[in-house]
């Protein structure tokens, strides 16, 4: 049970993403963690227990910075790994916008394929 992240290229990508958490510091219920470096065809899972019902957001990005997917919920993302609340940041952080998703009440496991 769980989300996960598809490579759907033929070159490596890192992933970040968010997630509801209530009680997270900065007056937000969101979370934010990263990077999961996911090999091309690889898969990761990120998050244990049904998927859904849930809204989610994602960031992702190949090791040369050259392709992104990316969407219009900004935050602060540094270039190491990290497990933070949203409105969390650093002086090496880079701002950059989250795609958000939801996943339907129900579903146990839900794959996000990046291509």
């Amino acid at each position: 049970m769980g989300l996960y992240f598809q490579n759907g290229t033929a070159e490596a990508i890192f992933v970040a993403y968010a997630y509801h958490a209530p009680g997270c510091e900065g007056g937000t219920d969101w979370a934010k963690k990263g990077w999961y470096r996911i090999a091309p065809g690889g898969t990761a899972k990120v998050l244990s227990g049904w998927a859904g019902p849930g809204k989610y957001f994602v960031f992702a990005e190949n090791e040369l910075r050259t392709r992104a997917w990316s969407g219009q919920f900004f935050t602060q993302l540094p270039s190491r790994a990290f497990d933070w609340c949203w409105q969390t940041g650093s002086s090496d952080s880079r701002t950059l916008g989250l795609a958000k998703f939801e996943v339907a009440w129900g579903i146990m496991d839900h794959t996000v394929r990046l291509t």
